[in-house]
């Protein structure tokens, strides 16, 4: 059963997207707005604080970026478009194109050395973000392949996104699709196939940095 978009809402400042996966909602917001991304930041350290955690919070990452191809003349090395951030099912897309400004309280929760930022494949995003005309500066963003095994001990590191699911969620066919990573990730509206792939990415990282106690690296 692949993931889909189940229902969505426009509203002038933000989109909202219920993405279903595999029986489990996920709750998505899309926006460039300082106001509808601080208050996602907001809600999500609370219902943190709340649930009287026993770990410090683990947040799942995926930087976009749009290949230099789609450009003329060529971009050599092109900044992030979009921000994935996600912790337990709540997920906040930032479209860094789009917004004039981001927020001092993103910046504050993106460099808080208490929180453990997970992701795949995100040897390249640190300097992406950078790169942007915000300046973005993440704290330390680990690999989550490096710290995962199967039951034998043996290392999944260099499995594929697919196998790494299937391994450690026992979900079968969940994968990153290349051409969708390598998209247009620079317009206004993503597509449904993005919005699940960007979604899936944060989501996945997110539980799976939870599940290897990531914040005890």
């Amino acid at each position: 059963m692949a993931p889909t978009i189940k229902t969505m809402g426009e509203y002038k400042s933000h989109q909202v997207y219920f993405v279903d996966f595999f029986g489990q909602n996920l709750d998505v917001t899309q926006t460039e707005t300082p106001s509808i991304i601080r208050r996602w930041i907001q809600n999500t350290v609370y219902r943190h604080r709340r649930s009287r955690s026993p770990h410090p919070l683990v947040v799942g990452v995926g930087v976009q970026w749009t290949p230099s191809w789609y450009f003329s003349p060529p971009a050599y090395d092109r900044a992030a478009d979009t921000l994935q951030l996600c912790v337990g099912t709540s997920i906040l897309i930032v479209q860094l194109s789009y917004c004039r400004r981001v927020p001092l309280l993103l910046r504050r929760f993106l460099a808080n050395p208490g929180t453990t930022f997970v992701g795949f494949w995100n040897s390249q995003d640190e300097r992406k973000l950078g790169i942007t005309r915000h300046e973005l500066e993440i704290g330390e963003l680990l690999d989550v392949r490096k710290y995962l095994a199967d039951p034998e001990g043996r290392s999944l590191r260099g499995r594929s996104f697919e196998m790494i699911v299937e391994e450690c969620m026992g979900l079968e066919g969940v994968r990153l699709d290349r051409r969708i990573s390598k998209s247009d990730w620079s317009v206004g509206y993503l597509s449904n196939d993005q919005l699940i792939q960007a979604s899936v990415d944060a989501y996945v990282s997110c539980k799976l940095g939870v599940g290897a106690r990531l914040w005890q690296v």
